[in-house]
């Protein structure tokens, strides 16, 4: 329940138009990782205990009170088959990589949470880039937060980040740079720098010739009024 009322409140936090009745309601949180070899994707679906029978039933297909791994692979499959992703506004698939379930008891009391990782593969080019990712499972019920994780790599910077209303869907630019263009701005950078030295190296000994004058005639002055 303590995880289950913080994610509440982050969610009431970023997205105050989100009603605080969340018993009945299915938060699905998205996180995106970007790498410079794709994108992972992870979805936190949390059911609400007025809504998590619900939730058991569809994922119990057959109804007999027990969940066998190929009806929790199903019910991920379409979850997977709900989200939406493009790269530079061209369609790029999902692989639906990973997937874990809590225990159906957990989920009855609104504690249990299902984990769900999603990958793209795909070269992240040196330039500006942006990505969509939408999620369309149930709703009816959902209520959503999307948000772009810190890349940890250099090579990606993340800009403007564009949300609809009820966060089911991002769109989000960022920028890539290869190791070669760093080091390239890196010498850049040197270079400006000495530039910038050489230029005001003149100015600089000026300034020291006028400050030492200027400490000499106070010298001056002092043993004059001696």
């Amino acid at each position: 329940m303590k995880r289950l009322a913080l994610c509440l409140f982050c969610l009431c936090a970023v997205s105050p138009s989100v009603s605080a009745h969340v018993l009945d309601q299915y938060l699905q949180v998205a996180q995106i990782a970007l790498a410079p070899d794709g994108v992972r994707i992870e979805l936190r679906l949390i059911p609400g205990s007025e809504v998590a029978e619900r939730i058991c039933t569809l994922i119990d297909a057959d109804h007999d009170g027990q969940v066998s791994k190929s009806e929790e692979q199903a019910y991920a499959r379409r979850v997977w088959q709900d989200s939406e992703f493009s790269l530079n506004d061209v369609k790029v698939p999902l692989t639906l990589r990973d997937w874990q379930f809590p225990p159906m008891s957990e989920m009855r009391e609104g504690m249990g949470t299902i984990r769900l990782i999603l990958t793209a593969t795909a070269t992240l080019g040196a330039a500006n880039q942006q990505l969509y990712f939408r999620n369309n499972h149930l709703p009816e019920l959902g209520v959503y937060l999307v948000n772009a994780l810190v890349p940890a790599t250099k090579e990606i910077q993340l800009g403007q980040q564009l949300r609809d209303p009820l966060q089911r869907e991002m769109r989000l630019r960022f920028y890539v740079t290869s190791p070669d263009t760093q080091a390239s701005l890196r010498w850049q950078g040197l270079f400006m720098f000495g530039v910038c030295l050489v230029l005001l190296w003149p100015q600089w000994k000026s300034l020291r010739r006028f400050w030492h004058r200027g400490e000499a005639n106070q010298l001056e002055v002092s043993e004059t009024g001696k």
